[in-house]
């Protein structure tokens, strides 16, 4: 049964600049949520630290966009699921073929129903607009002190749909903040750079090399002075799924590992001010790369949901 007032949750109710909000606390870390709108995550605390991991803005109010609204110009903060794309693009799958896929997908721009649960816990859920599905994800508090996603996708049509499943987390960074991935990230191929690289050209992890010519690390991150930015999908499905920070004061580490059977692909952009002033990494798990499903399908990726059928999947984060 979905609960209209927040307040009737047994959990603790904030404020989120002008939004209502949800938190998860524990001993370890604090975690709080917009349900409407995008359901997202606006802020992760280390409380042994007191480090802010999730991009905050500066502005007072909460800036909002209407459904299918650009996204870079909204708040553009803390975690969002895109779904199902994250570039626009249309739709190739009958009956809704040449619908448009809005920027950035749907659900980061629509109100999520709150579900009634604990103080451990908060379930939501999201209906599609443009297309006939159901998203629905539970955050919950787990033994070991970490933040476990886990997440049913339903077809409510009996047509198949491509889509693409993406988390958008938006990271601060700490200059020599250290990324760690699995072994079997080797090749990563670029996607939107501010260092010339073409679009499709593959490097090999973890170096980089700019339009002159020059190489450099892309797992360290550099100074702001760089005002550089670079976004790379790992071309390979993962056997583990897993991505790892380490800061250099050695006491902030975050890792969050995901379920490679729906969610096989990872993808990082690494902003280093060379976009909108912040210094910031962006780690998004996904179900296919290259930002689309349209263009995955052309690099023999794909992702798609049978008619009246679910898929699942999870994810976890922990400071190490």
């Amino acid at each position: 049964m979905v609960v209209s007032h927040i307040k009737e949750l047994m959990m603790t109710v904030a404020q989120y600049k002008n939004k209502r909000s949800v938190l998860l606390e524990n001993e370890v870390l604090r975690a709080e949520f917009l349900p409407d709108p995008g359901g997202k995550m606006v802020s992760l605390v280390n409380k042994k630290t007191g480090y802010e991991f999730l991009v905050q803005r500066p502005w007072p109010v909460y800036r909002e966009q209407p459904f299918a609204g650009v996204y870079v110009n909204g708040e553009c903060s803390g975690f969002d699921d895109m779904f199902p794309t994250i570039d626009t693009c249309a739709c190739e799958n009958d009956p809704w073929q040449g619908t448009e896929l809005a920027d950035h997908g749907e659900v980061w721009s629509l109100p999520w129903d709150v579900l009634s649960e604990d103080e451990n816990s908060i379930k939501m859920c999201v209906h599609g607009v443009r297309f006939p599905y159901l998203l629905e994800k539970r955050i919950s508090l787990t033994e070991n002190a970490a933040l476990r996603f886990d997440y049913l996708l339903t077809n409510l049509s009996p047509f198949d749909f491509d889509y693409l499943w993406a988390g958008h987390f938006m990271i601060n960074l700490v200059e020599g903040t250290k990324v760690h991935v699995p072994d079997d990230c080797r090749e990563m191929v670029a996607i939107l750079s501010g260092a010339g690289l073409k679009f499709g050209e593959v490097h090999q992890w973890p170096y980089l090399k700019d339009a002159n010519g020059e190489t450099y690390r892309a797992d360290v991150v550099r100074p702001k002075t760089v005002k550089g930015f670079e976004k790379y999908y790992f071309t390979n499905p993962l056997k583990q799924g897993w991505c790892r920070l380490e800061y250099p004061n050695q006491r902030d580490r975050l890792r969050l590992s995901f379920s490679t059977e729906s969610v096989p692909y990872l993808g990082i952009l690494m902003n280093e001010e060379g976009w909108d002033g912040l210094y910031n990494i962006i780690i998004e798990p996904c179900s296919v790369c290259y930002d689309r499903p349209d263009v995955a399908k052309q690099f023999g990726q794909r992702s798609v949901i049978r008619g009246k059928s679910n898929i699942h999947w999870n994810m976890v984060i922990s400071m190490e």
